[in-house]
């Protein structure tokens, strides 16, 4: 499963950088991509910290 959210991650990032750099969105095609790919980003970091390892002190 933390496979799964480390790929989402990464992809989000990915996926984030192409729509402020590359892809040529105005408006509100800019905003939904934005907040579609910050949505996945903020869903898989919480899942990466909700599956982490607790270290036993």
């Amino acid at each position: 499963m933390r496979v799964l959210f480390w790929l989402l991650l990464t992809a989000s990032v990915l996926g984030n950088a192409y729509v402020n750099t590359v892809a040529d969105l105005t408006g509100a095609a800019h905003v939904t991509a934005s907040v579609g790919t910050g949505t996945v980003l903020l869903g898989s970091a919480a899942g990466l910290w909700l599956t982490r390892r607790d270290k036993e002190a």
